[in-house]
């Protein structure tokens, strides 16, 4: 993770501007000379958002059966380096902690889980070539370019999972789903950034 890059977009993507950030990023990669990361340019994933949606409507009702949830948090795994398949795990919680950089420990207590209520995590498609990419990396001689093009690469996939809970929250909204009316939140396993969507 290139910690630098993150800091050109977080700002954006804290604002729930994740066009904006993948603005940012992708023109960045587009500066460097074409690798195979360079796939990941113009590669929504926005139209995963219903089945998305669904997905999380049918956990939270799954759970809404023994707990009242308040708040849930979305967890993209660390797909740099879990190469096999890209997946998002939902958790739910009785009580919303807030968004408060410096702490946000009480994530770690969560109340009920996707894969504990539904025995499946959402499984990301359309990326199979970046997760080729990423396996294959340390393959071939990786120039300072080719790891920036690998760094910029990651930011844009974080971007573009960010606007897929976030179209997948809108889209719950305009569906009345009952999980809409709460607050999300969501990151990636090893990201430092958290961000919310309220309600």
């Amino acid at each position: 993770m290139n910690f630098n890059f993150a800091e050109q977009i977080n700002p954006a993507l804290l604002r729930l501007d994740m066009a904006g950030a993948i603005v940012i990023a992708e023109a960045q990669l587009d500066r460097l000379p074409s690798t195979e990361f360079h796939d990941v340019i113009g590669q929504s994933l926005v139209e995963q958002a219903n089945e998305l949606a669904i997905w999380v409507d049918q956990f939270y009702q799954a759970i809404s059966e023994r707990i009242q949830a308040e708040a849930l948090y979305f967890e993209l795994n660390e797909f740099d380096i879990n190469t096999d398949y890209w997946y998002i795990d939902c958790f739910a919680f009785v009580n919303d902690g807030g968004l408060d950089p410096n702490d946000m420990d009480w994530l770690c207590e969560f109340d009920a889980s996707s894969r504990d209520a539904t025995g499946v995590v959402f499984v990301i498609e359309g990326y199979e070539k970046l997760q080729n990419a990423f396996e294959t990396f340390d393959e071939k001689p990786a120039d300072k370019d080719r790891k920036d093009a690998r760094d910029w690469c990651e930011q844009i996939i974080i971007a573009r999972y960010m606007e897929l809970i976030r179209a997948a929250h809108v889209s719950a909204k305009d569906k009345g789903m009952g999980w809409a009316s709460i607050p999300i939140y969501f990151t990636e396993h090893a990201y430092d950034l958290i961000v919310r969507s309220e309600a």
